[in-house]
């Protein structure tokens, strides 16, 4: 996710995300880990979405690395779920976002 963005259009609230999008896992890598290891490529500038934040079902990690696919390397990410966001979800944690007296903004 690189920002969050408020909007009201025509009466409404409506929060967005803009995030990366990736290529579908690599079908070779996936059959081979038995659908555990999901490797795809990332797409760049050219894949930046705006999400409606009420859609995010998970928040996951996309961690580098370059596995070897039929003879060549290639720079691919993996995902990693994040554990304790479905937890906070399900606990009602909620973050305070004010502004603190040393100007930095913390969770309450």
């Amino acid at each position: 996710m690189y920002f969050f963005i408020h909007i009201s259009p025509s009466g409404g609230d409506l929060a967005l995300t803009l995030m990366s999008m990736y290529t579908k896992p690599n079908p070779t890598i996936l059959y081979k880990s038995h659908n555990m290891l999901w490797s795809c490529e990332y797409q760049g500038d050219s894949a930046l979405r705006f999400v409606d934040v009420k859609t995010i079902q998970s928040v996951v990690a996309m961690i580098l690395h370059t596995p070897v696919i039929e003879g060549r390397s290639s720079e691919h990410f993996f995902l990693m779920e994040k554990p304790g966001f479905d937890v906070a979800i399900m606990a009602g944690i909620e973050e305070d976002i004010s502004d603190n007296e040393g100007g930095e903004w913390l969770p309450s």
